[in-house]
């Protein structure tokens, strides 16, 4: 029997940034103890998705059978992130697909659960996009309302994904770039360096991961827009700035919704909720099949079997006609349970069969 999908979850608007990497950590330490498990983490939110029983964890909100299903599919979709239709969260999806794929044996529910959504993702991202603005150009929106950017220098920290699209939209706005990563190469400055320029700058727009401890000794900062995830910024600095630091929690609501575009994203996700079930539930019917037909296989020959020592003088052509007879009976009686199977679309007659022959 294929055991039904679960879902955990804790986002920016349950707790805060830094209290989500901790659970994050908690939970990557136990899937390697759990590994039917999967861990996706983005920058505002936590879950987790299984098979069977979920785990009892009081600070995340639970998703069971057709819920969960949903939930993952809004999330691979861009409904659930703060800019809708984002793509950095299909990338995410696409990294916790890897990882399950990468055990041995994977789980086939969970993997075909994550390739549904991916796919799903896909299909919402090939319609026309929605007019909402993404993470970085609403951190590099906040910062230019609060110093004067345009033409001067603004310092983005970070080399991956979310700082390349921080230098795109710092240039996009005006900005001198000046990129500091961990690791320095060419252009890209280190962080120490990056601390010494930061006074001077007209802001400074981060995606780290890990804490930039540099900033804690470089003085008077202007207005910082962090969207890393812990959030790198050092607690003194962010007191010290007050309300010139902004957090990628900050960022948590979206800025306007496109309502035709979520409909039909939102149609779209229902889509690919059905394409999972159907399948989900047709492998309950063929497990159920397959217990079905041996358990009805192993009884007909064990009555076959005692039947033909009580009868050793049979001929070998009578104790064949009696077999193929056994048979037929069997097959004959079992084709409406059969047919219904096969039939199955939602997994009542799975579940009923299991009932009924306990299976």
């Amino acid at each position: 029997m294929s055991p039904e999908p679960w879902a955990l979850s804790i986002d920016a608007g349950d707790a805060p940034v830094d209290v989500r990497e901790r659970l994050r950590l908690e939970l990557t330490a136990l899937v390697e103890h759990h590994p039917w498990w999967a861990v996706l983490s983005t920058c505002h939110r936590v879950e987790v998705y299984g098979m069977g029983q979920p785990p009892h964890l009081e600070s995340m909100r639970e998703h069971q059978g057709e819920a969960a299903v949903r939930r993952l599919m809004r999330i691979a979709a861009g409904l659930e992130s703060a800019s809708l239709g984002e793509d950095e969260v299909l990338h995410q999806v696409r990294q916790t697909l890897a990882e399950v794929r990468r055990r041995r044996p994977p789980d086939h529910n969970l993997v075909r659960l994550l390739e549904t959504a991916i796919a799903c993702g896909r299909r919402v991202r090939a319609r026309s996009r929605p007019h909402s603005p993404a993470l970085a150009e609403r951190a590099l929106g906040w910062l230019a309302a609060r110093s004067s950017i345009t033409g001067r220098p603004l310092i983005v920290a970070g080399a991956g994904v979310m700082g390349e699209s921080l230098a795109r939209a710092a240039q996009a706005a005006g900005a001198t770039v000046q990129v500091i990563s961990r690791t320095p190469r060419g252009d890209v400055l280190s962080l120490a360096e990056g601390a010494a320029l930061a006074p001077s700058a007209a802001g400074l727009a981060i995606a780290l991961s890990g804490p930039w401890l540099e900033l804690e000794g470089a003085g008077t900062l202007p207005p910082i827009a962090d969207l890393s995830a812990p959030a790198a910024v050092p607690v003194a600095v962010r007191e010290a700035l007050g309300s010139n630091y902004l957090g990628v929690d900050d960022l948590f609501s979206r800025a306007a919704v496109d309502a035709a575009w979520v409909s039909g994203a939102e149609s779209l996700v229902e889509e690919g909720v059905r394409e999972y079930l159907d399948w989900h539930h047709g492998r309950l019917s063929v497990d159920t099949l397959k217990a079905l037909r041996e358990r009805v296989e192993g009884r007909r020959e064990q009555r076959l079997e005692r039947l033909l020592r009580r009868l050793p003088a049979l001929s070998p052509r009578d104790r064949d006609l009696i077999e193929a007879f056994s048979r037929q009976v069997v097959t004959d009686l079992m084709h409406e349970p059969v047919s219904s199977l096969r039939r199955d679309r939602d997994g009542s007659a799975g579940r009923a069969a299991r009932r009924l022959f306990d299976l």
